[in-house]
């Protein structure tokens, strides 16, 4: 049987270009080299389709049908964490200061509508994300410390936090991404 080049679940419904399969009986089989998996049509693409991949026609559209394949993958390749999922990033942006007291101040200006850049470039003492409004940019899991990053995986976009404290100082969090 043909493998996936992208890890997927055991049972998954994609879609596939009808001018790419070969029709025998109730399935189809993918003719070319490799074809395109996406998550609808002229979608966002998801990972590949092998040739000889016996698929089972769910629906149809112009130009396209939605298909079911079974397969079988390694299970340690599978996780119900999307943040453990190679190439996942986050964004955040941050006011770091030494006391609590002062990050309470600072949350409390935040919650009252002063806006996070301006209040970063003010009290931060994260000279470098400080400067540009406490940005930190994209970054992967295991980059930032332990606590921090808990803290950041907590929240939604856009959401602030509370006072994060780490062996660095106080934080006040956004997240961006």
């Amino acid at each position: 049987m043909r493998t996936i080049k992208q890890l997927l679940g055991v049972s998954i419904t994609i879609s596939l270009l009808a001018v790419n399969a070969i029709a025998q009986g109730g399935h189809m089989y993918v003719k070319v080299e490799s074809e395109n998996i996406r998550n609808t049509p002229k979608g966002e693409k998801t990972g590949d389709l092998l040739a000889g991949t016996k698929v089972e026609v769910l629906e149809r559209r112009p130009n396209w049908v939605k298909v079911q394949f079974t397969g079988w993958i390694w299970e340690n390749s599978l996780t119900n964490d999307s943040t453990m999922v190679v190439g996942f990033t986050m964004g955040a942006k941050h006011i770091l200061v030494k006391t609590e007291a002062e990050a309470l101040r600072i949350l409390k200006e935040l919650k009252s509508g002063t806006d996070f850049d301006e209040l970063a470039r003010k009290y931060s003492i994260d000279v470098s994300s400080g400067s540009k409004g406490g940005d930190l940019g994209l970054f992967h899991r295991g980059d930032l410390l332990p606590d921090f990053e808990a803290a950041i995986l907590r929240l939604k976009v856009n959401e602030l936090s509370g006072v994060v404290k780490t062996s660095v100082g106080y934080h006040i969090i956004l997240r961006t991404k």
